[in-house]
């Protein structure tokens, strides 16, 4: 039994003062309360502030129960031999959204991840994005948003909007076209990207709530939708590795969902209701393994952000646990692809091996960077480290940039065989780099069998 309050204390002592069965009993009461208000530094005068504090402290101590979820449908009952949560919602996608087949997979277990989260120390983050407008990312929110657990039902707000809805933990978070925010709000967003993905003392803020200091966890997956050169900028190097990003493209008249129109104006209302409720009773039922088998090669932080999904497909059946294990090989191949920083590490090795050096000047390196005829970046054409620049010849500066991650900068030195000083680069330098990225031999991502014995 949780322990009583100093005005609860005297609420008990001035009801039986007040209401006592006999008169012994008020006037003990009375004696009592007296005694205690003067033990407090109290007086008279308090008493009605004391007894309204009590009336707080009680309801604070025993809260009425939520009130109950409308979007449930009652008459829906979840039998694990006829629903997988993961068919269910991969259908309702299917209907208002196009997407590729790994980044629907992906999507659609991240849906299903927001009602078992809480089980899982990481909460991976999503982006979903496209290098222009019009590619249905809101419109995938919004479904995404009418079937996850607790969602925000606004698609942006204020900072201090955004953090109060974690109040009510647990929950999960739906952001549109955030880069729009003032600079304040951007931050608070941020926080909530890197501070929520663990769960643990990390994911705690302090908050003052109605005058009093409150302590949330921030920790719960989160959506966000927006441009490619919008997100770019938003998600630093740090945060994208908290993220599954997910890039979605125009359709066309061949490849455009069934219902190709905005989600608000006719939903199947119906459909969504039953789809949810079916979440919720799996989210009761769902035994899910916290370590499920990982691609090889998949560690770490990926591991981790991983993790949740898998055992959800696993625990789904049928084709879930393979489809789910190729899904996330093809986005961290994608993600790899893209980081340039990667590539020209592997092109300046080659650099080095074609003019037979063991250190270069760094004005020949560069010049023989755009030189370079070599698969995965054309240097003459660069877009930035987003990809979403417009084409141009990578400068010095955002060569040292990319080489900066990985802890290359360019130093005064001597050739290998002696002879004047020049500042430059050294092979050994981009070699080291290579094997820390796990990339000394530049393997492709490799399936492994699938706990029900199939190719993964």
């Amino acid at each position: 039994m949780p322990k009583k309050t100093p005005a609860q204390r005297f609420h008990d002592l001035f009801k039986l003062w007040t209401a006592g069965a006999t008169e012994g009993e008020r006037a003990s009461g009375e004696k009592k309360a007296y005694e205690w208000l003067a033990k407090n530094g109290k007086k008279e005068s308090d008493i009605s502030e004391l007894v309204a504090q009590a009336f707080a402290d009680d309801l604070a101590a025993n809260p009425p129960p939520p009130p109950p979820d409308p979007r449930i449908d009652e008459s829906v009952r979840f039998d694990r031999e006829r629903h997988s949560p993961a068919n269910l919602v991969e259908a309702i996608v299917k209907m208002y959204v196009t997407m590729t087949e790994h980044v629907r997979v992906i999507f659609t277990l991240c849906i299903c991840f927001t009602h078992v989260y809480t089980r899982f120390r990481i909460a991976p983050r999503v982006a979903l994005e496209s290098r222009r407008a019009g590619a249905g990312k809101s419109t995938a929110l919004e479904v995404g948003r009418s079937l996850a657990f607790r969602p925000n039902e606004e698609g942006i707000g204020t900072g201090a909007a955004l953090e109060d809805h974690f109040l009510g933990d647990p929950c999960s978070l739906f952001l549109d076209e955030t880069e729009h925010g003032d600079a304040a709000d951007i931050k608070r967003v941020k926080r909530i990207w890197n501070n929520g993905h663990k769960a643990g003392p990390g994911s705690k803020i302090s908050k003052v709530v109605a005058g009093k200091k409150r302590i949330i966890s921030l920790h719960a997956p989160v959506f966000l939708a927006g441009v490619k050169r919008g997100i770019g900028r938003l998600l630093m190097e740090q945060q994208q590795t908290r993220t599954l990003r997910l890039e979605m493209r125009k359709y066309t008249e061949e490849t455009k969902p069934p219902r190709d129109h905005n989600i608000e104006e006719e939903v199947d209302h119906e459909a969504f209701r039953s789809v949810y409720s079916l979440l919720c009773g799996w989210a009761e039922k769902a035994k899910l393994n916290p370590n499920p088998l990982m691609p090889a090669g998949v560690i770490a932080r990926d591991a981790d952000n991983f993790r949740g999904l898998l055992a959800i497909a696993d625990d789904c059946g049928g084709e879930w646990p393979r489809r789910a294990r190729e899904a996330l090989v093809v986005l961290l191949e994608q993600r790899e692809a893209e980081r340039p920083g990667v590539v020209l590490l592997w092109h300046g090795l080659e650099i080095f091996k074609t003019l037979e050096l063991e250190r270069i000047k760094t004005s020949v390196f560069d010049a023989e960077l755009r030189k370079l005829d070599m698969p995965g970046m054309d240097w003459r054409r660069y877009r930035g480290p987003g990809g979403d620049e417009i084409e141009h010849v990578i400068t010095p500066g955002e060569r040292a940039e990319l080489l900066r991650e990985f802890d290359i900068e360019t130093k005064v030195m001597k050739p290998a065989g002696g002879g004047k000083t020049f500042r430059g680069l050294e092979r050994s330098w981009f070699e080291t780099a290579l094997r820390k990225e796990g990339a000394a031999a530049a393997p492709r991502l490799r399936l492994i069998p699938s706990p029900q014995g199939e190719t993964a």
